[in-house]
């Protein structure tokens, strides 16, 4: 806006500057564009790759709320700040894995019949800072059977990769039923272990319950650090735990020993 210094007032409009006046004084500014309303917008076909979008943005917010709760012990106890927007960016991986429906229309259902649906869900982790390849430096068996993680020979000073103020860890599972269609999950959690960070070596088994239903089964393992303060162990923030997917399993599937 421009201030006019003149020994007469003007006022009105020459092309697109307005002329105002003012107790401050003689202004000319811009006219305002005109806004497009909520209805040109909507009628405009221009814009319909735009609301698509828009569209599949809030059908995967509303599907990422239940798929943030299916662990929701472990995640309240290991999670970064962009562990919201990753949950959503998984789902909308899953939608376009859907060639049956066209972009707006695709739907969790179809994107699940994929057959990469295990790249895109196996090693999401609750917390990206310490992800599970770089916390557990030895192997483990899952046995999905039994519910049941197996880690042999584990040596906890060795194996771990241990915060500094930590002097035990915490090592918990849970196997989550996701009825992603209807929204709705069970989920079965283990016992926590807890290993002193000075044990000798052993043999870890940690068995969860199995939910009734089947539509698709995650199994999550959880590695939380504490500290022994003289008989209570205090977890540390969540920032130093691990939480990851570990297994995906759908109705259809064979068990994998």
């Amino acid at each position: 806006m421009a201030k006019v210094i003149a020994p007469f007032k003007l006022s009105g409009t020459l092309d697109d500057i307005n002329f105002v006046n003012t107790p401050e004084g003689n202004f000319a500014r811009m006219k305002r564009e005109k806004f497009m309303t909520s209805k040109e917008f909507m009628a405009n076909p221009i814009y319909d790759p735009i609301r698509e979008q828009g569209k599949e943005m809030g059908y995967a917010s509303r599907k990422s709320r239940i798929f943030r709760l299916l662990a929701v012990q472990f995640f309240k106890k290991s999670k970064d700040v962009s562990f919201a927007g990753r949950a959503n960016k998984i789902i909308l991986e899953i939608l376009k894995e859907d060639s049956l429906n066209p972009k707006g229309k695709r739907t969790l259902e179809e994107g699940m019949k994929s057959p990469f649906l295990h790249e895109i869900l196996l090693g999401f982790e609750g917390n990206k800072n310490k992800p599970l390849s770089k916390i557990l430096m030895t192997g483990f068996e899952h046995l999905p059977e039994q519910a049941t993680l197996k880690i042999a020979d584990f040596i906890p000073k060795i194996h771990l990769d241990w915060p500094e103020e930590a002097t035990h860890v915490n090592l918990a599972l849970a196997t989550a039923n996701w009825d992603f269609a209807n929204d709705n999950f069970d989920t079965c959690y283990s016992e926590e272990i807890i290993c002193d960070k000075e044990s000798e070596k052993q043999t870890i088994l940690i068995t969860s319950g199995i939910p009734k239903e089947n539509h698709c089964l995650l199994t999550f393992l959880f590695i939380g650090f504490s500290k022994k303060e003289r008989t209570k162990y205090i977890l540390l923030h969540r920032r130093s735990n691990t939480v990851s997917i570990i297994a995906c399993q759908m109705p259809d599937e064979p068990t994998k020993d």
